[in-house]
């Protein structure tokens, strides 16, 4: 029976239903907006199905925006919960229903159907379509909150019983479960929730609300009808309407008739390819067994919780990064990395992989079983596995050592008694191995050992101190000048090898000496905390700042007692000195220590370098072969590049330049290197070298696409002009694919006849190149926008932010000339307005002049238009100076927006004794602001345009007193 229902209902099915039965009730099917909401600082992920319609609700929405005419709509919204308010990832593998990567099945109404509608859908849906037993479910209203004002929610619970709910089935709710709220402002209004019983054969109103696994809410239907004020009261809301979202992944368990949610199809497929991927990659340690959706104590092995926390987190990691929420070291990118590591940790520890390739493996069937539902995971395959692949190698180099020394940390506490690893230690595995705190909480868990966040925040906030104290005087790091090297070379130091800079693995290197305030030590004891200090290797596998390419960061330890934070790299005479400071422990002369550099940081500057050389080939390609090198930089950022040239690059020239560097790119040919003979290697036909430097003998050779050897072969061939090929000593990526794109960002002048260019390479030219498409949809939607303050406001924004945009120099062109047209639309409608408002006030004029009932009138006031437009003003005033001469005035403008422009004119034969500074002076007192000008005129600003009635009367009031006078 149960193989029959998840044949019947599987995955693909009950989503398919659920979205179908709501298109032909007449709803539109939307897709899902992006799981990381880049245009919503508010949120870390997406949460809920609702985030994307919030403009609707808060009544923002464009009218050229396709949302402003949909009045309903159903969606599958991918949804994070993992970091900030809402996060489930503590939760993820100990219980059957929690999931940091889940969707939300929802229906919507905007200003259409309400209470009635929603609810008699929901019970259709639910109890014909699906054929959920009608006993099995609950639901609830909200029972009301006299302290808020608030009366029970009735109506919903008559709908209810009209559907056929049995009474002791309905049961009210509170304020926390049943009435939701935008925030602390905002759109709000009564929940109606849908619960279900797993077991069924009983009354199990009591369970409802009370975190039963058995008892849970499947659906929860939002009737948004208040808007919530700033002092906390309620207005009704003009439109109401409904927001629904259904869990997908209990909803397939439901009709499945699985006591969980990881039983179902929507894991099982990825449990076996978990399974496959482990047993292959183990190593044969070990033979994992199937899942069997044990939990808790009959989980005492951890295997089915490792299961699902793999399966759980290779979701979250997939989604995220298809939407560009890239790992890092911040906000919603270091919650990506430590699901990452956290599951990595899983992966590693229980099923005994290897690390490496693990994720990206179970990719494959991920992709097969939702790349349908959302292609963004087809079209983004290789990135996000290339990716998963960067994260999990650099976490792999240090969970085994952090592991060694959470063991060594945890024995101690035993052994002590206190069962207690100390807040400085937990902060140390962060540091130093890259462990998040709440995976280390998980060791702990696993151990039965304690920690003390309090002492972890101290930890944390000490080593920050430190960290910035250090890196505020970084570029003042002593250097090394002909003294010390002499001294160096008096004392039998030899020079640092770092032959294995060019690969990824760590080294072991010996302190040979210790430099600090131009002293050279032999130990750090004594020394102040947060020291500066030099350490001289004999050799390490960090690159030292030559060739523009920068430093690499990283770490110097020595087993677990000793870290030291590695800031800056430089190389004198051969000898390789480490800047940084002591994170804890001391250091003296002879410690071997474990080099680890920053792979991470150092991968996209490898993307860079490689990407500076395919630059400088489609620049000689372009531009011609007086292209010569003036300078560089490379860092993990940006590559930049100086080079002879006598004219500024123009854009087609740049668009010929970046699609033969990405064609390069494209080709992902093979990079190789060698050391040549310096004299063989100038003899290379096309080979590249900086015009002045002095080579090494040998030098390092770089090609891209072509073996150095067969270049020695033949080297006057003129083939080789078609490659990139020249002298360089800095870390470069193996083949070209993994620089993924190369944009330019950044085209100028720094000297006469020198130009710069500045591009980005992989993810960030990625980045930039979504950054620029969310800009062409936010200028194509001001295209469509109907004329008004909003669209200035828009418009302004949008020149502002693009102006100090990092993207793609042609793409930011392109929208500069098309937000240069809205601009030059909206100044001609303003124009065109302007016209026809000063026509209408001066037709006002002189029609109220034309009525044989003030045929003989000496004066006018009244408002000319709703807008506070000077300029109508200043015109109306021109009109009575030139053609009615005779009479007086008080005109004024505004009322729409708060604002009011007002002038006074007083003609020839005003009675005397009348100022215009004074009528002036009684229309400020009354509109707000004060009035300026010359008599005869006076014109003013007001604000507060509520009172222009009343300054028109008291105005009319006081020339008709003068008159008598």
């Amino acid at each position: 029976m149960a193989g029959d229902l998840e044949q019947k209902w599987n995955g693909v099915a009950v989503r398919n239903e659920f979205l179908n039965f709501f298109k032909e009730k007449g709803h539109t099917i939307v897709p899902s907006s992006s799981v990381v909401p880049h245009n919503d600082p508010t949120l870390l992920f997406t949460n809920a199905g609702m985030n994307q319609f919030k403009p609707i609700f808060l009544g923002t929405v464009n009218k050229a925006d396709p949302m402003y005419t949909l009045k309903r709509a159903v969606d599958t919204q991918k949804c994070i919960r993992a970091g900030g308010k809402h996060n489930d990832l503590d939760d993820v593998g100990k219980d059957s229903y929690h999931h940091t990567f889940f969707e939300m099945l929802g229906n919507w109404s905007f200003g259409d159907y309400f209470k009635k509608g929603a609810i008699e859908m929901s019970w259709e849906l639910l109890t014909v379509v699906f054929a959920v037993p009608a006993d099995r479910l609950y639901v609830t209203y909200f029972e009301g909150d006299a302290a808020s004002g608030l009366e029970p929610d009735l109506e919903a619970k008559k709908l209810w019983q009209s559907v056929g709910v049995a009474d002791d089935h309905i049961l009210p709710g509170n304020m926390k479960d049943n009435f939701w709220e935008m925030g602390e402002t905002g759109p709000c209004g009564p929940c109606s929730e849908i619960h279900y019983d797993r077991i069924g054969g009983r009354n199990a109103a009591h369970l409802v609300n009370m975190d039963d696994p058995d008892v849970l809410e499947i659906w929860n239907n939002v009737f948004i009808q208040f808007d919530r004020q700033q002092d906390r009261s309620l207005k009704v809301l003009p439109a109401q309407h409904v927001d629904t979202g259904m869990g997908f992944e209990r909803l397939v368990s439901v009709l499945q008739n699985k006591r969980t949610n990881y039983a179902t199809d929507i894991f099982t497929p990825l449990f076996d390819k978990i399974k496959e991927v482990a047993d292959k990659q183990n190593g044969g340690k070990f033979v994992v067994p199937a899942y069997t959706d044990k939990y808790g104590s009959d989980d005492p092995e951890l295997m089915d919780t490792t299961y699902r926390v793999l399966a759980d987190h290779m979701r979250l990691l997939s989604f995220a990064i298809a939407d560009g929420g890239i790992p890092n070291n911040e906000g919603r990118g270091y919650v990506v990395r430590r699901v990452l590591r956290r599951g990595s940790r899983y992966a590693a520890t229980y099923f005994k992989v290897e690390l490496g390739k693990f994720f990206s493996s179970v990719l494959p069937a991920l992709v097969e079983q939702m790349g349908a539902q959302f292609p963004e995971l087809k079209d983004k395959q290789a990135e996000i596995a290339e990716i998963l692949d960067e994260e999990e190698t650099a976490f792999k180099s240090t969970l085994a050592n952090g592991l060694k020394l959470f063991e060594k940390l945890a024995d101690k506490a035993r052994k002590d008694g206190s069962n207690k690893i100390s807040g400085e230690s937990v902060w140390r595995l962060y540091d130093t191995y890259g462990y998040p705190i709440d995976l280390t909480q998980i060791l702990c868990d696993e151990a039965n050992i304690t920690f003390d966040e309090a002492e972890v925040t101290e930890a944390q906030d000490k080593a920050r101190e430190a960290s910035k104290s250090a890196k505020k005087q970084g570029d003042t790091f002593p250097k090394l000048d002909v003294h010390h090297i002499a001294e160096l070379n008096k004392l039998s130091i030899s020079t640092t090898k770092d032959d294995s800079k060019f690969t990824k693995d760590n080294t072991k290197g010996k302190i040979q000496t210790i430099f600090h305030n131009g002293e050279f030590l032999e130990t750090t004891k004594g020394l102040p905390e947060s020291s500066r200090i030099g350490l001289v290797l004999d050799k390490t596998n960090f690159y030292a700042e030559q060739g523009g390419q920068v430093a690499d960061v990283g770490k110097l330890t020595v087993g677990d007692d000793v870290a030291f934070t590695v800031l800056d790299v430089q190389t004198y005479g051969g000898f390789i000195i480490h800047n940084g400071y002591l994170s804890y422990g001391e250091v003296s002369k002879g410690d071997e220590v474990e080099c680890e550099f920053d792979e991470l940081r150092r991968a996209p500057i490898r993307n860079n370098h490689t990407g500076t050389h395919v630059l400088n080939h489609a620049l000689r390609e372009h531009l011609g072969d007086d292209i010569m090198q003036k300078g560089s930089l490379v860092d993990e950022d940006k590559l930049r590049f100086d080079f002879s040239h006598k004219k500024a690059v123009s854009n087609d020239e740049i668009k010929k330049i970046e699609d033969s560097s990405n064609k390069y790119i494209s080709q992902n040919s093979k990079v190789y290197a060698k050391e040549v003979d310096l004299t063989k290697a100038h003899e290379i036909n096309g080979v590249r070298a900086v015009f002045g430097e002095n080579y090494p003998d040998p030098v390092r050779v770089i090609s891209v696409g072509v073996d150095v050897d067969t270049l020695l072969a033949d080297p006057k061939n003129p083939e080789w002009l078609k490659y990139s090929v020249e002298f360089c000593g800095g870390t470069h990526v193996s083949e070209t694919g993994l620089i993924k794109e190369l944009i330019v960002v950044e085209e100028s002048g720094i000297a006469k006849g020198i130009r710069r260019v500045v591009a980005f390479t992989g993810a960030k030219a990625r980045e930039a190149q979504r950054v620029a498409s969310e800009f062409e949809a936010r200028i194509k939607s001001l295209e469509t926008m109907e004329f008004g303050p909003q669209k200035e406001l828009e418009m302004k924004a949008a020149q502002n932010e693009l102006l100090s945009s990092q993207i793609s120099t042609l793409a930011k062109e392109d929208l500069k000339k098309r937000l240069a047209e809205v601009t030059k639309s909206i100044l001609n409608e303003q124009k065109a307005r302007q016209k026809a408002e000063v026509k209408a006030a001066i037709d006002n004029v002189t029609s109220f002049f034309a009525k044989p009932e003030n045929k003989d009138k000496k004066f006018y006031v009244g408002r000319a238009t709703e807008s506070a437009d000077a300029k109508v003003v200043a015109e109306v005033l021109n009109h009575f100076k030139k053609k009615e001469q005779d009479k007086s005035c008080v005109v004024f403008c505004g009322g729409s927006e708060g604002a009011v422009s007002h002038g006074t004119y007083v003609g020839k034969n005003a009675p005397t004794g009348v100022k215009a500074e004074e009528w002036a002076g009684l229309v400020s007192s009354i509109v707000g602001g004060s009035s300026g000008g010359k008599e005869p005129t006076r014109v003013g600003q007001g604000t507060d345009a509520a009172k222009i009635d009343e300054a028109v009367a008291k105005a009319t009031q006081w020339f008709e007193e003068k008159l008598k006078i």
